[in-house]
C-alpha cells in the first residue's frame, strides 16, 4: 500500500520502485474482479457496489479526514498513516501522511488483505511475512515494515477500505493502539456516511457551488440580504390575466451576480437554516404583495411561497404564517403554500396539524410538481390540499407525447372531481397554452407568460400581462 502527500512530509528514497499509477478507467475495466493473485472479499461485487455508492473515490482532500489520519499516526507513533479505499483494481487514498503516492495497483496493497478478511491486520515486519516480503513497497521505498490496518465497514456491512498506520521499523502494536485505531476508524466511517447522505441529498451535485456548501457562508448571505425572492406570474387561463405570483429564491452573489436555486438550494435544505430563509421569503413576499396593491396592481390569488421540509419537521410554520399575515394586514386567501415532491414530511401528524391550522385561516395549500413522485396522491388525500400544480415535464410534453396528454386529462378530471383547481407548469408556447386550457387546466405558469423577475421588474411584467 501507499498514499498521497496530502498532509504529511514527503518521504523520498533513491530506492523507490517504479509503481504504475492505476487509473479510474483501469478500475472500471476490471469491475467486479480483483486482479489475478489478489484475494477479494467473499461478497466482492456487493462490496464494490457499496463503495461506489459513497461517491468518494477521486474526490479532493478534506481536512476532516486528514485530522483523523494525523491522530492515527500520533496515537501509534508512526511516520505514515492513511485512509484507503480499495477499488476493484486499485487502492486509492482519501487521506495520507508521510507517503507520496495517490493510489497503487491493488496487487501491491497490504490494505487489500484487510478488506478481504474484513478484520484488523497486524504485521510486525513485512519482510518476514510471505504475503508481503517481495512487495516493492517493502523491498524499496517507502520501506514498509510495521503495519496496522483496521477495516472501514460501512452501513451496508461491507469493508470499503482501511484506516492504517505504517512504520519503517519492526513494530508490535499493543492492544491500546489497536483499540484507538478501531475508535478512529468509526469516525472515518461517519465521515463516509455523511458524504453518502450529502450525495443523495444533492449537496455534492456539480451545479451546487462550493461556497454554498459552507453553512457560515449561507448564514452570511441571509444576514447580508443576498437571498432574495424573484417572482413569476401564474395566469388565469379563462381570462388570460395574472392570477398570482410565485416567489422563487435567488442568490444575489456579490461576485457572481444572480444565482439560480440549483446552485445553492440543495445545500440550504440540508441545514436548519432553511427555516429562517423560508421565513424571510414568506415575509418578503407578503410585503411585495402589499406594495403592488398600493400601486394598483391587484392579484386575486395573491402570492405563493414554497414550504421546506424543515418547516414541517417542527412546530412553527402556522405561527410564522399568522405573524406574516398580521404584520402585513393580509387575509389568508391571499397566500398559498406549495409543497414540492422534495418536501419531506418527517412527522406526517405534525405536518397535518400545521397545515390544517393555516388552512383554517383561508391559506391555500398546493401540491407542486404533481406527477413526478409516488407520494403526491397520498398527500392529496392526507393533507388539506385545495390545488395541484402539474409538473412541467408532463404538462410541457402534451403536444408531442400522447401519454403525457392522457396523464394531464386524467389529473384534471380527478382534481376537479375532488374540488381542486389545477395549474400547469412549463408553458412556453401559445399552442401549449391553448391545449392545456382546452384540457381544463385553471391556471398556467411558464416562460410564455414571463420568466421570474426581480421586484424592480414586476410592475412592467404585470402590466404587460394585463393587470
Amino acid at each position: 500500500m501507499a498514499g498521497t502527500a496530502c498532509t504529511g512530509d514527503h518521504v523520498e528514497h533513491d530506492s523507490t520502485p517504479t509503481v504504475r499509477q492505476s487509473s479510474a478507467r483501469d478500475a472500471e475495466d476490471a469491475w467486479g474482479e480483483p486482479p489475478p493473485g489478489v484475494r477479494g472479499h467473499a461478497m466482492e461485487q456487493d462490496r464494490l457496489d457499496s463503495l461506489r455508492s459513497y461517491g468518494v473515490l477521486d474526490t479532493p482532500p478534506e481536512a476532516a479526514y486528514d485530522i483523523v489520519t494525523a491522530l492515527a499516526a500520533q496515537v501509534c507513533g508512526t511516520p505514515m498513516a492513511a485512509v484507503t479505499l480499495v477499488d476493484s483494481a486499485r487502492q486509492w487514498f482519501k487521506s495520507s501522511l508521510g507517503l507520496h503516492l495517490t493510489e497503487t495497483p491493488r496487487e501491491l496493497s497490504l490494505c487489500s488483505e484487510v478488506v478481504a478478511d474484513a478484520r484488523v491486520l497486524l504485521v510486525a515486519d513485512a519482510r518476514t511475512d510471505p504475503r508481503f516480503r517481495e512487495n516493492p513497497l517493502v523491498t524499496g521505498g517507502p520501506e514498509i515494515r510495521g503495519y496496522l490496518g483496521v477495516p472501514l465497514v460501512g452501513r451496508d456491512g461491507l469493508p470499503l477500505g482501511t484506516l492504517c498506520v505504517l512504520d519503517r521499523r519492526e513494530r508490535r502494536f499493543g492492544e491500546a493502539e489497536v483499540a484507538s485505531m478501531v475508535a478512529l476508524a468509526t469516525q472515518v466511517v461517519a465521515l463516509l456516511e455523511q458524504s453518502r447522505r450529502d450525495r443523495f441529498d444533492g449537496l455534492l451535485g456539480p451545479d451546487v457551488r462550493e461556497d454554498a456548501r459552507r453553512p457560515e457562508r449561507l448564514r452570511q448571505a441571509l444576514e447580508h440580504g443576498e437571498l432574495v425572492p424573484w417572482y413569476q406570474p401564474v395566469v388565469d387561463l379563462r381570462t388570460g390575466r395574472p392570477h398570482q405570483l410565485e416567489a422563487l429564491l435567488r442568490w444575489q452573489h456579490p461576485g457572481l451576480g444572480t444565482l439560480p436555486p440549483l446552485s445553492f438550494m440543495a445545500a440550504l435544505e440540508t441545514t436548519a437554516m432553511v427555516v429562517p430563509v423560508a421565513r424571510h421569503v414568506l415575509d418578503t413576499a407578503c410585503a411585495q404583495l402589499v406594495r403592488l396593491g398600493a400601486q394598483g396592481l391587484e392579484l386575486p390569488g395573491g402570492v405563493a411561497v414554497n414550504v421546506a421540509g424543515g418547516q414541517l419537521a417542527r412546530p412553527g410554520l402556522a405561527r410564522d404564517v399568522l405573524d406574516a399575515l398580521e404584520r402585513h394586514d393580509l387575509a389568508g386567501p391571499r397566500l398559498t403554500l406549495e409543497l414540492t415532491e422534495t418536501t419531506e414530511l418527517a412527522d406526517p401528524a405534525l405536518a397535518r396539524a400545521e397545515l390544517a391550522t393555516v388552512a383554517a385561516l383561508g391559506v391555500h395549500v398546493v401540491v407542486d410538481d404533481f406527477g413526478v413522485g409516488w407520494s403526491n396522491l397520498a398527500r392529496v388525500l392526507d393533507l388539506p390540499v385545495d390545488a395541484l400544480k402539474i409538473d412541467r415535464g408532463i404538462a410541457g410534453a402534451v403536444l408531442t407525447d400522447p401519454r403525457a396528454a392522457t396523464v394531464v386529462d386524467a389529473t384534471v378530471g380527478m382534481a376537479h372531481a375532488l374540488g381542486l383547481s389545477v395549474t400547469a407548469e412549463g408553458v412556453e408556447t401559445e399552442g401549449l397554452r391553448d391545449h392545456l386550457a382546452a384540457a381544463g387546466c385553471d391556471h398556467a405558469q411558464g416562460w410564455y407568460f414571463g420568466a421570474a423577475a426581480p421586484p424592480a421588474g414586476l410592475r412592467d411584467l404585470l402590466r404587460r400581462l394585463g393587470t
